[in-house]
């Protein structure tokens, strides 16, 4: 277990210097959305606050790809390769500071963007009744935050499959990682499509949605599948679980 926490703090500091620059530059962008709000139309300054977001999966790819070149590079793969620990182990301790800084990040922007923006919201959320404005506040945060840290792993796990099987060969690595990520997300999506069937038993999720008319603003419930979220997550472990297979013994260093 110490060990396992060893490799865990090690992979957290060299995190260190992204984590820093990432947080300065969200500070930095909120920063200067929040002098603009006033002179831009409402709701602009928020809504390109959440801007960020869409480069966190970007450096998650980055991660992955990065988390065994890295070893290879310093050779020091062969060091992991003969520590007393198992293939999960060994890929659990590159994962979890990866996923914490996409984490921390993601609810750091979301949170500082809600606090300085928190006017706005309120003028958004009296114009439907309050009970079941907060209702749907939490419903959509829930459902599209849950979202957004699977896509963030599912790439994360999809780039370090694709480098990992790269490394078995000597020559065009990268093009052969290009490839077996497009071809992973591709058979993700038919695997994912057959086993929705078998899992169409679970209860789906309820959202309440509200649409305008001219009679005026109407409350409906519409309800989502819970089955492609539980069999990406399925996936996504067996695909954990292969990575450090393939780590632990099978590519040749």
């Amino acid at each position: 277990m110490r060990s396992l926490i060893s490799l865990i703090k090690n992979e957290f500091k060299q995190l260190n210097i992204l984590i820093i620059v990432s947080t300065l530059i969200i500070a930095v962008w909120e920063w200067f959305l929040i002098t603009r709000t006033e002179h831009w139309p409402p709701g602009l300054s928020f809504g390109l606050g959440f801007i960020p977001l869409f480069f966190l999966p970007l450096i998650m790819i980055f991660l992955a790809y990065n988390s065994y070149r890295s070893e290879w590079g310093n050779n020091t793969i062969y060091l992991l390769k003969i520590l007393p620990r198992k293939g999960y182990e060994i890929n659990l301790a590159k994962f979890i500071p990866a996923f914490s800084y996409y984490l921390f990040l993601s609810l750091l922007l979301i949170a500082a963007n809600l606090y300085f923006n928190q006017e706005l919201i309120a003028r958004i959320l009296t114009e439907i009744p309050d009970m079941t404005g907060r209702q749907f506040s939490r419903q959509f945060f829930i459902l599209s935050y849950s979202a957004y840290l699977i896509t963030g792993i599912q790439l994360y796990l999809i780039t370090q499959f694709s480098y990992i099987i790269a490394s078995f060969y000597n020559r065009f690595r990268l093009l052969i990682s290009i490839i077996v990520f497009i071809l992973s997300h591709y058979l993700i999506l038919r695997v994912g499509g057959f086993f929705n069937y078998l899992f169409n038993w679970l209860p789906d999720f309820p959202v309440t949605v509200f649409m305008e008319s001219p009679a005026g603003v109407t409350e409906s419930t519409i309800y989502i599948g819970s089955a492609p979220f539980v069999v990406i997550m399925l996936i996504m472990t067996g695909l954990f679980f292969l990575n450090s297979r393939l780590i632990a013994s099978d590519v040749d260093v």
